[in-house]
């Protein structure tokens, strides 16, 4: 893993996680949904990154830019950019204003073809669901099967964020993927390991002594 010094947050509190993964396993794919100050550091530490920004505006397309100029000489990284539709903006809404589980799901279908295109024949080493829209819950019921590592932020379970405004509450992993949340953050770091991956008892060894 590369050593370097980084302008990280309270936003980055998952970082010491991945570490810990980059430390014991080669990532030669890694997709994120959400960029930012972090993925210079995902950049540097798995061999091709694919970041896909859900954008709801103004805000998102400024960091997005930043994050642009940031990494403009890095040749493994690709950037998507992706103005999400009013319905998804509605449902974003939906979430703030009343947390999951969401009664109009009519929406669902539209942010499946905005993922889809990232996920239907690929396969990752590593996804990670941190997006700026708050249907976080539904991308990571998307990608179960995609990554034999799926793990997602701000799932903090003590109060510290909006319980449900995320909708991690409606995850439904499959059978073989074994969870590990980590509330020692402050935001709070989920991850999903499928237990029929090569590395899966190192990557559970590491993720609950980290």
């Amino acid at each position: 893993m590369i050593e370097k010094k980084y302008n990280f947050t309270v936003a980055q509190d998952w970082v010491p996680y991945f570490k810990s993964l980059f430390d014991i396993i080669e990532v030669n794919s890694f997709l994120e949904f959400g960029l930012g100050v972090g993925t210079e550091f995902i950049c540097d530490n798995a061999k091709q990154v694919t970041s896909v920004e859900l954008s709801l505006g103004d805000y998102n397309l400024e960091w997005t830019n930043k994050t642009r100029e940031v990494l403009k000489k890095y040749i493994n990284w690709d950037l998507h950019y992706i103005q999400v539709p009013d319905e998804i903006v509605k449902s974003n809404q939906d979430a703030i204003d009343n947390q999951y589980p969401l009664e109009d799901i009519s929406y669902l279908p539209i942010l499946h073809d905005l993922i889809n295109p990232f996920i239907e024949g690929q396969f990752y080493d590593i996804i990670f669901v941190d997006p700026g829209i708050h249907n976080r819950g539904d991308i990571v019921n998307f990608v179960f099967g995609h990554a034999p590592i799926v793990a997602c932020h701000d799932s903090d379970r003590t109060g510290r964020v909006i319980k449900n405004i995320y909708g991690y509450n409606i995850v439904n992993p499959p059978k073989n993927y074994v969870e590990i949340h980590k509330d020692e953050s402050y935001c709070g770091t989920t991850f999903w390991v499928d237990s029929t991956f090569e590395g899966y008892k190192n990557v559970i060894n590491v993720l609950m002594d980290s």
